[in-house]
């Protein structure tokens, strides 16, 4: 009886040891969420996005609009409603290739950004009595204006070699932490023209242009929801060193005196130094993402917002004869590309 006991015992904790020792079987099922974004896999991916995009800038006042009585013969100052240049909305693309090192989890990426942005206003005199249209730069015709233009178009590009570290805080959440080097050029062409019902005409023409390069930081999370979509956003802030020029001109049909020669622009300025420009980068919106045998897919639609800062500027000066000074007025704003964005990933 005691024997038989004994060897009940000992045959008990042999198969418990076994049982806790054997292999998982063949048909044990893995978690639909075990890798969704393929972090073990080696791949060289193909990125392509679609841009529409509006720009968005102060300092571009052209004209003032009355819509009251004037204030009377003597002298007064701005009166009416500003009018001024804006953009209109218009396409863009990026193009980017990069190559993700698995198991080591960093990435290498290049990207190229394109926009060419464009914009044209005009404002007509008011046809009430003693109301008037009047230029916020110097008209250089017979008064009073019966029209006024505004011209833009802005050239955007941007290049970026970056590097990122993969990290997985868990099976839902991807996160990347990204560094590296970003170079812009750029360059913006603004066209005032004032006419009156006499056939004169005045022209400003206000144009800048930067060349930098410099570096970027970030981070960019995809955060899984169910069903294959995501939530991705991205948010990154760079500091650049370049090259500024910014030339104004002006020319009039118009001759105040004998001896002016309307052949000769009355205002003709350049200015260039070297400064630095901060820019800032952020988009948000949802993604579809898809894991097929070879490959992987990421299609993302969502806003972008690029802000840029000390670059944008508009020179006036006051008027004095050609030997006396003149003094210089500086009108700056911020720049704002923002708008629809839709990317398209395959892994190769």
């Amino acid at each position: 009886m005691r024997l038989g006991l004994l060897c009940l015992v000992i045959g008990s904790v042999a198969f418990a040891s076994n049982s806790k020792l054997a292999p998982p079987s063949k048909n044990t099922p893995v978690p639909f969420d075990a890798d969704l974004f393929r972090r073990d896999a080696q791949v060289i991916s193909g990125h392509g996005e679609f841009l529409y995009w509006r720009v968005q800038e102060g300092a571009l006042d052209y004209a003032l609009k009355m819509r009251g009585q004037a204030w009377g013969p003597t002298p007064s100052y701005a009166q009416g409603v500003f009018k001024n240049g804006t953009f209109n909305g218009d396409p863009g693309f990026r193009l980017a290739m990069s190559f993700f090192r698995a198991p080591k989890y960093w990435e290498v990426k290049w990207q190229y950004t394109r926009l060419t942005a464009a914009g044209s206003n005009s404002a007509n005199a008011p046809t009430a009595a003693n109301q008037f249209l009047t230029g916020t730069w110097p008209q250089l015709i017979a008064t009073p204006l019966r029209k006024a233009r505004s011209y833009l178009h802005l050239n955007y590009n941007t290049a970026d070699l970056l590097v990122d570290r993969f990290f997985n805080p868990n099976p839902h959440l991807r996160l990347r932490l990204i560094g590296g080097g970003t170079v812009a050029w750029m360059n913006q062409d603004w066209n005032i023209y004032y006419s009156n019902a006499l056939g004169q005409a005045s022209h400003v023409r206000n144009r800048w242009k930067y060349v930098g390069g410099g570096f970027r930081v970030g981070t960019m999370v995809d955060w899984y929801w169910g069903l294959d979509v995501y939530v991705t956003a991205l948010a990154t802030t760079g500091l650049l060193m370049g090259s500024y020029q910014n030339q104004a001109e002006q020319t009039t049909s118009m001759a105040v005196d004998a001896a002016d020669n309307p052949s000769i622009p009355v205002r003709h300025s350049k200015y260039q130094d070297v400064r630095s420009v901060y820019t800032l980068q952020f988009y948000f919106g949802p993604s579809y993402q898809k894991n097929f045998t070879n490959n992987r897919i990421e299609v993302f639609l969502g806003y972008e917002i690029n802000s840029w800062f000390n670059i944008h500027e508009v020179y006036r000066s006051t008027a004095s004869t050609a030997a006396a000074s003149k003094e210089t007025w500086i009108n700056g704003s911020g720049i704002a590309l923002q708008g629809l964005t839709t990317r398209l990933t395959v892994d190769f």
